[in-house]
């Protein structure tokens, strides 16, 4: 099971047992209110309602009087809960029907006065003693009920205490293997890139010199060299250039693995960084018959950047743009101030895009779009080390492209 799932199962299981816990106090609590209920509205009506009849038996015998004491009577039928009530309460309805009847006959009446009175409290007693079992069943469930809330109370207590004391081991357990193997990762990782930052630094050296050899046979003081053994010369010269490029890119790889990007921040107008990089690849434009077009916004601040490493992004992404355009074509490079505080340099081709799919990817080390690199040489390394260098510095660096109508990447830094 992974780390997830196991916090995932472990707050699920606490959970849980919150919520059993919680639930059994509610339904307690329920049964309490619903007993209450019953005992404090069916029976106190009963009571209420007989006890107002016996009230008004004292009073006048007036219409209103009698009207009353009738509707108090339909209103104990219809409230009838208790076993003999239903008769009892039929025998008052009797009882009262002969009392509005004996009219003037003050004996009779005081008969039947005696006799009502009488069956109310019949009535009275046994709602009394319903209330009184009823509380007791109350008191029952509210008794049993404490107990099971405790007892569960005390298991899950129980249970969560030794989940908390042996989930921690549980978790800490894989994350500490995890760690361990990280370590052995990191250690390992750590010598790949002191060994490709070693061997690339080592290569350097002779490419150099083997670049100068070439220089030198290119030269027609040295020998003549017949056509044959100029082509071969400029494929070596092409292979040289290549080997140089991908060494110098597996050093500021190995720079950018190991955390040990060496920033030395200075203040340059964007134009001069612009201009270096333009004379850079203008060798490289003027062969592939590809112009580059500079726009510049008025009045253009400075910026606080690592001019080599700005300059050596730069230069990446008009590399890139002139070596995905056809021949005859233009790439635009426009620096411009955005918001307040920061300046965009893009670098905008009309080739043939990027599929939308691989866009989120083009930063990615070793990446290369399928189908556009075919046939290029690189590494797919230039933009993911152009992306750590900007980023070290603050900035944000982003792609535009649609198919067929090229692709704009830009860079923005912060002005200084």
């Amino acid at each position: 099971m992974s780390l997830k799932n196991k916090l995932r199962a472990g707050i699920c299981f606490l959970f849980l047992l919150a919520l059993l816990c919680s639930g059994l106090a509610a339904y307690y609590l329920q049964r309490l209110s619903s007993e209450s209920n019953a005992i404090l509205k069916d029976n106190y009506r009963s009571i209420t309602y007989t006890q107002n009849i016996g009230n008004l038996l004292d009073a006048p015998l007036t219409a209103a009087n009698l009207s009353a004491i009738q509707a108090n009577l339909t209103a104990q039928k219809q409230n009838v809960t208790e076993i003999g009530e239903r008769q009892l309460t039929r025998s008052l309805q009797n009882l009262f029907n002969s009392y509005q009847k004996a009219g003037g006959n003050p004996a009779l009446l005081g008969q039947l006065s005696f006799k009502m009175r009488a069956t109310i409290d019949a009535i009275v007693r046994i709602n009394m003693k319903s209330i009184e079992f009823k509380g007791q069943i109350a008191n029952n469930t509210a008794k049993h009920g404490l107990i099971i809330i405790a007892l569960m109370g005390s298991f899950c207590f129980l249970i969560g205490f030794s989940f908390l004391v042996n989930f921690p081991d549980y978790i800490a357990t894989p994350v500490t293997k995890l760690a361990e193997g990280l370590e052995q990762v990191t250690i390992k990782n750590e010598a790949k890139t002191n060994l490709i930052a070693t061997i690339s630094h080592e290569l350097k050296t002779p490419i150099s010199s083997i670049k100068m050899s070439l220089k030198l046979l290119e030269d027609s003081r040295v020998g003549q060299v017949n056509t044959e053994q100029r082509q071969l010369i400029e494929n070596i010269t092409d292979d040289t250039q290549r080997l140089l490029q991908i060494t110098g890119e597996l050093l500021n790889m190995a720079q950018v693995e190991t955390g040990k990007i060496q920033l030395n921040f200075g203040s340059a107008h964007p134009k001069d960084i612009v201009d270096y990089a333009v004379k850079a690849l203008k060798f490289i434009a003027d062969q592939r018959r590809v112009s580059i077009k500079v726009y510049y916004d008025d009045n253009l601040p400075n910026v606080r950047a690592d001019l080599d490493k700005t300059t050596w992004v730069l230069i990446n992404l008009l590399s890139n743009a002139i070596k995905y355009s056809s021949e005859n074509a233009f790439i635009e490079l426009s620096v411009k101030k955005i918001r307040s505080n920061s300046i965009e340099f893009s670098v905008k081709d009309y080739g043939k895009g990027i599929e939308p799919q691989y866009l989120d990817r083009v930063f990615e080390r070793y990446f290369k779009i399928p189908g556009i690199n075919s046939g290029q040489p690189g590494t797919g390394l230039g933009l993911a080390i152009a992306k750590d260098f900007i980023e070290a510095q603050a900035g944000k660096i982003g792609v535009e492209s649609q198919l067929n109508q090229g692709s704009r990447f830009y860079f923005w830094l912060a002005v200084g």
